[in-house]
């Protein structure tokens, strides 16, 4: 799996429980959200390139 590096915003309190909870289960922040991620979008079929750009647009703000 290729990775790629992100930033996103999120609520200092939502991010202090998941450090506690990842160190807790004596795992990376990092790793601890994309298993939570990936468990979420387990069941969804893979996106068309139409819909990925759509995403992509909607996410850089765009109508």
């Amino acid at each position: 799996m290729n990775s790629k590096y992100t930033a996103f915003r999120c609520p200092e309190d939502l991010l202090e429980k998941a450090k506690i909870r990842a160190k807790r289960e004596r795992r990376s922040l990092s790793n601890y959200l994309i298993t939570l991620i990936d468990k979420d979008v387990a069941g969804m079929v893979d996106l068309g390139k139409e819909e990925v750009g759509m995403a992509r647009g909607k996410l850089n703000g765009e109508s």
